[in-house]
């Protein structure tokens, strides 16, 4: 899978670029412009170490000629669960990044859209070990913490429901490039296939 999604964004500077503007409800064309901004949030799942990890984030970009992506983005996990093990306690996990969003839309102006892109990121991890308690009484303690880089490529799927309004849908993998001596997860088991729904907002 991690082949086959490197390939594809490699592929994307030699597709063709479909031409004029729809929506679902709305057949309008418009003269795109040179330069134009996006963004928007998103909800994305993953799984370290074979556990589901859920976050939120946002991106935004320039969007040269409709078609080319250059941006950023930033996220962080909702960690609310002890799912992993450590010293023989419950542990939790807290990681957050951000880094540089570079792609493009193959069809643009259309109203399904798809893109390639890659993100390069770097972030923070920390965790908490569980002592004591349960629900809102329970008792933590600091755990182990370090940085870590990630290159993330993806494919996205956008659908536009009106002008400047689109849904999107993400599917990509998350390669660890370094990441400091880790006891609760290491290199490896960080690197995990990746899913986002979100909105973006702006011309594509």
């Amino acid at each position: 899978m991690k082949n086959a999604l490197l390939v594809a964004l490699v592929s994307m500077f030699v597709v063709t670029e479909a031409i004029g503007q729809d929506t679902i409800f709305s057949k309008r064309s418009t003269a795109p412009s040179k330069i134009g901004i996006i963004g928007g949030m998103y909800f994305d799942l993953s799984s370290p170490k074979q556990e589901l990890c859920y976050s939120i984030g946002g991106r935004g970009a320039a969007l040269i000629d409709h078609k080319w992506i250059i941006g950023g983005f930033a996220q962080a996990n909702i960690a609310d669960r002890f799912v992993y093990q450590y010293i023989g306690l419950p542990a939790r996990i807290y990681l957050g990044q951000g880094g540089l969003w570079v792609g493009r839309f193959l069809f643009p102006e259309k109203k399904l859209n798809l893109a390639l892109s890659a993100s390069i990121s770097g972030g923070g991890f920390g965790s908490e070990l569980r002592v004591s308690g349960e629900g809102e009484d329970v008792q933590t303690i600091d755990a182990y913490s370090t940085e870590f880089f990630q290159c993330s490529p993806q494919a996205d799927v956008f659908v536009k429901l009106f002008p400047k309004i689109n849904l999107s849908a993400s599917i990509g993998y998350r390669l660890t490039l370094g990441m400091k001596y880790n006891p609760i997860i290491n290199n490896q088991q960080m690197n995990s296939l990746f899913t986002q729904v979100g909105f973006m907002i702006g011309s594509i």
